[in-house]
C-alpha cells in the first residue's frame, strides 16, 4: 500500500509511527478507507476521528478535523497546535500578560457599561476580542498539550 499522504489524517498517522495497515487494524476499518481519507477523497466520520485522535495520541486532530470540515468551526475555533506542555504554558501566560498589560478588562467594562457597543467603541471592541481570541487559542493549546492531561469529556 502506498504511503503517500496529504491530509491531516495522514500527517497524524505518520507522526504516530503507524502504517496505513496498522492504523486500519486499530480503527477497525479497511486499508482503502484510510487511504481514501488520507488522499482527501472522503472524510472520515467523527467517531473514527475521535478514535484516530486517541490511537495516534493527537487530541488536536479533532479540532483540525472540525476546522477543515465544518464552516462554522473555522469561524469559531482557533487553530490549536500540538505542542509540549512547557511551550503551551508559556504561550498562555504570554497571551494573558498581553491582555493584562492592555488593561483589557477595564476597557471592556467601559465599553459594556451602557449595555451595547456604539460606533465609537466598535474598533476598540474588535481589537479587544481579537486579543482574547489569542487567550482562547493558547488555553486550548494548553488543554491538549503533549505531556498534559487530556480531557476528552
Amino acid at each position: 500500500m502506498s504511503q503517500n499522504y496529504t491530509t491531516i489524517y495522514g500527517r497524524y498517522r505518520k507522526a504516530a509511527g503507524l502504517t496505513q495497515e496498522r492504523a486500519a487494524e486499530l480503527l477497525g476499518v479497511a486499508v482503502r478507507s484510510i487511504a481514501a481519507w488520507e488522499r482527501g477523497e472522503t472524510v472520515p466520520p467523527d467517531q473514527r476521528v475521535l478514535a484516530m485522535a486517541d490511537i495516534y495520541g493527537a487530541p488536536t486532530l479533532c479540532i483540525e478535523h472540525l476546522r477543515l470540515n465544518v464552516a462554522i468551526a473555522r469561524d469559531v475555533l482557533p487553530p490549536v497546535p500540538h505542542v509540549a506542555l512547557p511551550q503551551a504554558v508559556c504561550q498562555l501566560c504570554a497571551a494573558l500578560r498581553r491582555v493584562q498589560d492592555a488593561h483589557a478588562e477595564d476597557r471592556l467594562l467601559a465599553i459594556a457599561a451602557d449595555g451595547h457597543v456604539d460606533e465609537m467603541e466598535e474598533q476598540q471592541f474588535v481589537e479587544l476580542t481579537e486579543e482574547l481570541d489569542d487567550v482562547i487559542a493558547a488555553a486550548l493549546t494548553l488543554r491538549y498539550a503533549e505531556g498534559g492531561v487530556r480531557a476528552w469529556n
